[in-house]
């Protein structure tokens, strides 16, 4: 039987590499220091219910973890923490995700439905992820070329110009100068729109080349909330190159474009860990998920977080968030 796609676009095919004493071993050590932040030892692992093995037992496991590189031994100690692989092998084959809780959902669908604006809904959407989870909140706007035009007006200017102006469906206004090879008048598009059907369906194309050209020069802007919940993370906040590298890596909105433009490919929901992502700092992890607007994927949203981030929370709110950003586009459009 074929692996089944994971949410991070990995198969399943991992799962076999580990038997079952050594993954419940190592979700366990995960599991403690998301919500920790310290190494983990072998007597508070063997102390849970869900191990159940004795305190050598584990040692043993995680030596051999560690030797296969899900753990390393950041100094001295004889705790463990998780690899950039320990993560991945986590949420691709041994994550199990909680639902949202009543009032997560309602402060959630509360934040759309009080957005009146595309830019409202898209900065409510990255604050409401920052509020709940405790990490950046990021949101890119609906893509232009995958939005559906719903109207385009030309408004003639002086000197071979006009304005362009395109109302897509999401309710976004596009304002586009454009150069034309022409004068366009507003009385000889009003002439050449009562002539034959030849003439008009010159006019026609020749507008829809105008709107193509327009639609085309801008690009999706993306929204950001909560940066500073990176100061939070003890391993971050305690190297402040590390800090400066990765504050610098989110002002370059293209390469979280590139992070989101992969989920859009995707059309899934996908969790980026480390380098993965392609962002600068290696013990970052990104969870992102596409909304979309009459059932067409047109846009992403997520959130960025240290590598240790609870993705069994993360993961629905993401999934959650973006399914309200879809729904609350497809009611404005009916409105």
């Amino acid at each position: 039987m074929a692996a089944r796609a994971t949410p991070s676009g990995h198969p399943r095919s991992a799962e076999a590499s580990l038997d079952d004493r050594s993954r419940r071993v190592l979700a366990a050590i995960v599991r403690d220091y998301i919500h920790g932040g310290e190494p983990v030892g072998s007597h508070a692992i063997a102390r849970r219910p869900d191990v159940d093995v004795s305190s050598a037992t584990v040692r043993s496991v995680m030596s051999d973890l560690e030797e296969m590189g899900f753990l390393q031994k950041p100094h001295t100690s004889a705790g463990r923490i998780p690899t950039a692989q320990g993560f991945r092998y986590y949420v691709d084959a041994l994550l199990r995700v909680k639902p949202p809780l009543p009032e997560e959902r309602e402060q959630i669908a509360r934040r759309a439905q009080e957005a009146t604006q595309l830019d409202g809904l898209m900065t409510a959407a990255s604050r409401v992820l920052h509020s709940l989870t405790r990490h950046a909140g990021v949101i890119a706007s609906p893509r232009p070329q995958s939005e559906r035009l719903q109207r385009i007006e030309f408004l003639p200017l002086r000197e071979g110009r006009a304005l362009a102006v395109l109302v897509a469906q999401s309710g976004a206004v596009h304002n586009r100068l454009i150069a034309l090879q022409q004068p366009l008048s507003a009385a000889r598009l009003r002439t050449e729109l009562e002539r034959d059907r030849r003439e008009l369906g010159e006019l026609q194309a020749r507008a829809l080349a105008l709107g193509a050209e327009a639609v085309q020069v801008e690009a999706p802007t993306v929204h950001i909330e909560g940066q500073s919940s990176f100061l939070d993370d003890k391993a971050l906040a305690q190297d402040l190159m590390k800090i400066r590298a990765l504050f610098r890596a989110l002002d370059e909105k293209e390469l979280l474009l590139a992070v989101l433009d992969r989920t859009l490919a995707a059309e899934e929901l996908r969790i980026f860990i480390g380098a993965e992502s392609g962002i600068v700092e290696p013990d970052l992890a990104i969870v992102a998920a596409p909304y979309r607007l009459k059932g067409e994927v047109v846009g992403a949203l997520g959130v960025i977080g240290p590598t240790r981030m609870d993705y069994s929370r993360v993961v629905p709110l993401v999934e959650l968030t973006a399914r309200t950003v879809g729904l609350t586009l497809d009611a404005k459009e009916e409105a």
